[in-house]
């Protein structure tokens, strides 16, 4: 039995009975071996450099990719997948407020961000998976093997094809949570294999049938009975499935793109800034060269108008000093930009009372409204639900860019319906 280990640095050291061990992007000819057990259970895979707070990449993307590449051009080889228990995700590689060195400044455990490692898993799983938070045992021809996720009774149902149901399933002691299925070539497990005795057992669920009596070449060209007919349409039905597949993976792109927009109604900080930074590029059209001097948060000019962005992320609501906040940073823009106060419009994109759904959220002030439009200041206060709906209305078509930028010339509180 010839089984090749794939980790993310390529060594076993866990010392493992198997034939060879690589690394992700240094995987050996897949079909050379009997079984692929490919391990995404080390925390290094969990980590991303960028400055950001992102947790939609990992360092490790680009050997993803090769991986999946050659998985998907395998024919004879099986592949174990044995996915990560809850361990933290590091991001944000930064400098902190106060300290020296780079560290990561945002770490959130698996279990709380989900739907991003599942996102993440799929770029080396060719095979659609939900999961789950919820710790387990099982016990697997006599081994007790611990989980920390497991997946979606459903996957059994998506795995069949039409023809083939889904080859094993294994289900947690007591609770009967699904932690290792198969189907085809593919083995996906929750289930954690901490030494040689227990990768064993999972090895030995993944080949059980390895031990029948193999048919001959010749017995596939057999055809008797409807085989023929049965072929046929079995050969339609998958490719409904595969079309259906398609279009469910584009729908899945669309709606993750959508969320990353709707994040806007919970977010704060930079992960606030980024995102929206690129929705008023958008929907304004904007080309801005603009440079991060701790003053305002954004700014570009259109057509001889100078606007200016302020960006809040509060759990309770906008306040009269956000406002004198953003009145001194066009103070400091007239100045260094060296013109007058007639070409600059000072908007503050605010996302009030953040931890409450939005259908929830009280009114702004009418206090800081009044503030925000009297004539010392002139500020445009938007609230990021307005916001979110003006770029659904832009995408849309039923707002242009004009349309927006002719609302964030006006003073006081954005009302998108008037």
């Amino acid at each position: 039995m010839q089984i090749q280990l794939i980790n993310y640095n390529g060594r076993n050291e866990n010392d493992y009975s198997v034939t060879e061990c690589n690394s992700f992007g240094q995987a050996h000819s897949l079909d050379s071996y009997d079984l692929n057990i490919i391990d995404l259970t080390d925390s290094s895979i969990w980590l991303n450099h960028c400055y950001n707070k992102d947790f939609e990449k990992l360092d490790c993307d680009n050997d993803f990719q090769t991986l999946l590449t050659s998985v998907c051009h395998s024919s004879k080889t099986k592949f174990l997948y044995i996915l990560p228990p809850n361990i933290s995700f590091k991001t944000e590689y930064a400098t902190p407020i106060r300290g020296r060195g780079k560290d990561f400044l945002a770490r959130e455990q698996l279990k709380d961000i989900i739907r991003y490692l599942v996102h993440n898993l799929e770029k080396v799983i060719p095979t659609d998976i939900d999961l789950y938070y919820e710790k387990t045992h099982t016990n697997l021809s006599g081994t007790k093997l611990s989980a920390d996720f497991y997946f979606d009774s459903k996957m059994g149902e998506n795995y069949y094809d039409g023809y083939n149901l889904p080859e094993d399933m294994v289900y947690s002691d007591g609770s009967e949570k699904l932690v290792f299925v198969s189907h085809g070539k593919y083995s996906l497990t929750t289930l954690q294999a901490k030494n040689n005795d227990e990768l064993s057992v999972l090895v030995q669920n993944v080949l059980m049938d390895e031990t029948k009596e193999e048919a001959p070449d010749w017995f596939q060209e057999l055809h008797f009975f409807d085989d023929i007919n049965q072929n046929e349409a079995i050969q339609i039905e998958n490719k409904k499935i595969e079309e259906s597949k398609d279009k469910i993976k584009i729908s899945k792109e669309i709606i993750r793109e959508n969320k990353r927009f709707e994040s806007i109604l919970f977010k704060s900080g930079s992960e606030l800034e980024v995102i929206l930074i690129e929705m008023l590029e958008i929907m304004c059209d904007a080309q801005s060269e603009f440079e991060d001097r701790k003053n305002e948060d954004y700014s570009f000019e259109k057509n001889g108008i100078h606007y200016i962005f302020e960006f809040k992320g509060l759990t309770k609501d906008v306040k009269k000093s956000n406002v004198s906040q953003l009145v001194t940073h066009g103070h400091i823009y007239e100045e260094t930009k060296e013109v007058v106060p007639d070409v600059i419009k000072k908007i503050i994109i605010v996302n009030r009372f953040k931890d409450i759904k939005p259908e929830e959220r009280l009114p702004v002030s009418n206090n800081v409204i009044e503030v925000a439009r009297n004539a010392a200041n002139n500020v445009l206060i938007v609230d990021s639900l307005i916001f979110l709906k003006m770029f659904e209305q832009f995408k849309t078509g039923k707002l242009s860019s004009e349309d927006i930028l002719s609302r964030f010339r006006e003073v006081g509180l954005c009302e998108l319906d008037r």
